[in-house]
């Protein structure tokens, strides 16, 4: 009995394994299979090309929260390209723009350059810009970065304007670099050397490379409305623009931009920052009236009188000390292209509301006499004039 059990036994066993054992095959050919199919499908790219970041982006936007405007003034340099003429002077320029992306941006502006070479050459232009933030698209945007580098590409217009001689309309293609400070969310300091190409003629003159070159260095600061809110530095600040007249023997007429700010609780010092044009009119033996350009960049010291010598502020009327320094790129008549200047004048102020008021400020301006004309034998020349304008306290 014991005996037939265990033949019983082990035929079972034996039915057993021949059963699994053809499931057991298929189940390897299976496995086999699946991976070969997997192996078949891997894309190498995944693994030898790393995924592209995605681009950076304003967490908020709205039409004009990214708007900038921007001033600013230097020297620019015509280079001779075959001509014989050449030349080199002030520039002022002024632009409104809007950053699309943190990388991307556009602006617009408009300038004004004069040559200084055989003959004065008053030149008015437009440009567009295209603007790569650098910075933001090498090491991710950071809105609290202190320094960055962007890039300039665009298009320019120029209309060169010369004494007896026809005008030139030209245009050309620029590029550049841009360095800025942010020195607050509302404000950037910047420097911006720029190189343009543009067909000849441009200097109003033939040559016969077929193309001029026009190199350019700018030193201006940058505004921005929405960082105001966000802005200590503004705190106390104003912003102010004027137009006045002068005297140095010819008529002048200028105009200003400027920004300041004032300090400590009580208001008694402040400082102005401003950049601005004077045109002279000058004598001439023909009936033409000669026009002499310059633009000036000056920092003045700030004193309120008022509130020093009453000891309060006055709801109505400040009467404000102004002391300063500056710089100035004079004519084509002038022994060099800076002429540094001190100032001092009285700015009488009339309140019209919490932010905005009117002022005049009667000035004079100081110089050495010889390093603006060779032929003046004086030891200082000075100017005595006038500013009217109007201010907006932030």
């Amino acid at each position: 009995m014991m005996r037939q059990f265990k033949t019983r036994y082990k035929l079972a066993l034996t039915l057993f394994i021949l059963c699994c054992l053809p499931l057991s095959v298929l189940a390897q050919r299976k496995q086999k299979n699946d991976t070969i199919h997997r192996k078949e499908n891997i894309n190498a790219a995944e693994y030898m090309i790393p995924k592209r970041r995605a681009a950076d982006k304003f967490t908020s936007k709205t039409g004009v929260e990214h708007l900038f405007i921007s001033a600013g003034a230097g020297m620019t340099r015509l280079f001779d390209m075959g001509s014989g003429y050449a030349g080199h002077g002030p520039k002022a320029s002024l632009y409104v723009g809007n950053w699309i992306t943190p990388v991307i941006g556009i602006r617009g502006g408009m300038d004004y350059s004069m040559w200084k070479g055989n003959t004065a050459t008053n030149l008015v232009g437009a440009s567009a810009d295209y603007l790569i933030n650098l910075s933001a698209f090498a090491a991710r945007y950071n809105p609290k970065r202190v320094f960055e580098l962007v890039a300039v590409m665009g298009i320019s217009y120029q209309a060169t304007m010369k004494s007896g001689m026809e005008t030139v309309h030209s245009y050309g293609l620029h590029g550049g670099m841009q360095g800025k400070f942010n020195v607050s969310p509302a404000f950037n300091l910047f420097i911006e050397p720029q190189l343009g190409i543009y067909p000849d003629r441009v200097d109003n003159h033939f040559s016969w490379r077929r193309y001029d070159l026009i190199a350019s260095a700018m030193i201006g600061f940058t505004y921005k409305p929405s960082g105001t809110s966000e802005s200590s530095l503004l705190r106390n600040g104003f912003a102010s623009i004027s137009a006045g007249t002068g005297n140095t023997g010819n008529m002048l007429v200028n105009t200003e931009f400027a920004v300041g700010k004032w300090f400590g609780k009580s208001h008694i010092n402040g400082i102005r920052i401003s950049a601005g044009s004077s045109t002279a009119f000058l004598d001439s033996n023909d009936s033409e009236v000669k026009r002499d350009f310059n633009v000036n960049l000056c920092a003045d010291y700030l004193c309120n009188l008022t509130t020093l010598l009453a000891d309060r502020k006055s709801r109505i009327f400040d009467l404000l000390f102004v002391g300063g320094i500056g710089s100035f790129f004079p004519g084509e008549d002038a022994s060099t292209p800076i002429v540094v200047n001190g100032r001092i004048g009285l700015q009488g102020q009339m309140r019209l509301s919490e932010h905005m008021g009117v002022w005049a400020e009667p000035r004079i301006n100081i110089f050495k006499d010889k390093s603006y004309r060779t032929d003046l034998q004086q030891p200082v020349r000075g100017t005595i004039g006038v500013m009217i304008g109007t201010s907006y306290k932030f």
